[in-house]
């Protein structure tokens, strides 16, 4: 189970990546953590939940590179790099910025490359965590994840096909065609505590919505807080604090009266439990400011999700 998360942590944890990495308030939003000029600021790309494609990588960091930023990237995907080479690419970075993507496949590749320790190292010195969907979920005890979904494993992208040639994660496939697979809980890192579902407000190519798949995800899951950020929202954490970063022009989950019904609202977090009767969902749309503790909450009990290894099985992870 995760420890609470040290009060310096900075992050800027969206609810997409591609669709929000680029925009000028996120870039913004994560460049004001750093306390530094951009033209000093050294970004690490971890592109590892796409395969380290090149694609996704200038989609996500194409922005920063405008500002000035010093973009570095640290590719595991395939082959595992020297323990010397990893600690030096974490060690000299101000950002990281993790890709969206396969999150159960990154995790997995970041333990084979013997990189955990350097990240949680880098956290806990400041360097700003950063990225959308897999990249904001990474970071927590499991997310809400679309790892079982094909079009996100690695044999078909890096043949071009799957995700590598459609949009961007949390988009349904085109022409409404609906695929059969299902979310699942996947472990994260285990660096900040809680349940973490990105594209909230989003339906994925198998048809159903994130928000109310998340719903059944937690009761099966009793023990563990559920954080949900919709597509055109983000979570800023530092000092001890959270703001919550909503782009006012996209749409969401969050309404003028305060209820959840994505596509009717605008861009919102949300904090969600289980009630004491065991079958109701309790969901809080997060103020746009206020203390870390009010919604990093340790895991009364952790129940990891059997198809993981399904999933593991049918999109491995060992070196190429």
């Amino acid at each position: 189970m995760a420890a609470m998360s040290p009060p310096g942590i900075r992050a800027v944890l969206a609810g997409a990546g591609v669709a929000m990495m680029g925009e000028a308030k996120v870039v913004t939003a994560v460049l004001q953590l750093t306390k530094k000029p951009p033209s000093d600021v050294n970004l690490l790309y971890l592109g590892t939940a796409t395969y380290d494609l090149a694609s996704f990588r200038q989609k996500q960091t194409g922005a920063f590179a405008d500002r000035g930023v010093s973009i570095t990237t640290l590719d595991v995907a395939c082959k595992t790099p020297a323990q010397a080479v990893v600690d030096d690419k974490i060690e000299r970075a101000d950002i990281i910025l993790v890709s969206g993507g396969n999150t159960l496949f990154a995790v997995d590749r970041w333990r084979k490359a013997a990189m955990v320790e350097p990240l949680r190292r880098a956290m806990a010195r400041g360097a700003t965590l950063c990225g959308g969907s897999a990249g904001a979920g990474c970071w927590f005890d499991a997310l809400h994840s679309d790892s079982m979904d094909p079009d996100w494993y690695r044999t078909i992208m890096l043949a071009g096909g799957g995700a590598a040639a459609e949009k961007a994660p949390g988009e349904a496939s085109a022409a409404g065609e609906k695929r059969e697979w299902d979310y699942i809980r996947v472990p994260g890192l285990g660096f900040l505590p809680g349940l973490l579902c990105p594209h909230h407000d989003r339906v994925q190519s198998n048809g159903v919505l994130r928000s109310t798949d998340f719903a059944g995800m937690l009761l099966r899951h009793p023990g563990e807080t559920g954080l949900a950020i919709d597509h055109f929202a983000a979570l800023v954490l530092y000092d001890g604090e959270y703001q919550v970063l909503s782009l006012p022009d996209k749409p969401g989950s969050l309404t003028s009266e305060g209820a959840n019904e994505p596509g009717k609202g605008v861009p919102a977090v949300w904090i969600k439990s289980v009630a004491a009767d065991g079958i109701t969902i309790q969901e809080t749309a997060l103020p746009e400011r206020g203390p870390l503790a009010a919604l990093l909450h340790p895991a009364r009990d952790i129940v990891e999700d059997s198809r993981v290894e399904v999933v593991r099985a049918a999109n491995p992870s060992h070196d190429l």
